[in-house]
């Protein structure tokens, strides 16, 4: 399987992207209207956030999995029985957040819902007719002014060399 980058700014990357789908079964995109200076930002700021205790603040919310997963709590990967080694943060823009990160996440969490509903509407449009006859709205539309949308910031603490035997980064 070889994976190819998709410019976004292509005349047919409508096309390509969801060939590459049907191929695969991932999009990778290049040139898309993301900045990476947003998501440099963003791992920049939360690295701090994971380093200090602060994170213990915002632990997760069991209800509305909103927050600070610490790797205690973390998964399991399919085919291991050992909890991941990682530790995560679950945002929703109506759930807890550092106010001083709030902002910037926000931020993105808009631009990539925007390019999410856009990518649906690229396979809506590239797919088979006996599938799309099926679908019940506009797949761009699956995702609008959704509250379950959440965007998780993953963080692989460095290894200590004590971590469990067949324990992975997943």
């Amino acid at each position: 399987m070889q994976l190819v980058a998709v410019d976004y700014k292509a005349p047919n990357a409508q096309e390509e992207f969801v060939q590459s789908l049907r191929e695969t079964g991932f999009g990778v995109l290049k040139n898309h209207p993301i900045q990476q200076s947003l998501v440099q930002g963003i791992y920049d700021n939360w690295q701090g956030f994971f380093d200090s205790e602060e994170k213990n603040d915002y632990l997760y919310n069991k209800g509305k999995q909103d927050g600070f997963f610490p790797q205690s709590v973390s998964e399991v990967a399919k085919g291991f029985t050992k909890k991941d080694i990682k530790e995560y943060f679950h945002y929703y823009p109506w759930g807890q957040c550092p106010e001083s990160l709030r902002p910037q996440l926000s931020q993105y969490y808009e631009e990539a819902n925007t390019l999410a509903s856009e990518l649906l509407s690229w396979i809506e449009s590239h797919s088979p007719e006996d599938v799309s006859k099926h679908y019940s709205q506009p797949l761009g539309d699956m995702i609008k002014d959704s509250d379950q949308t959440l965007l998780r910031v993953l963080h692989y603490p460095p290894l200590s060399g004590d971590e469990e035997v067949d324990a992975i980064r997943a």
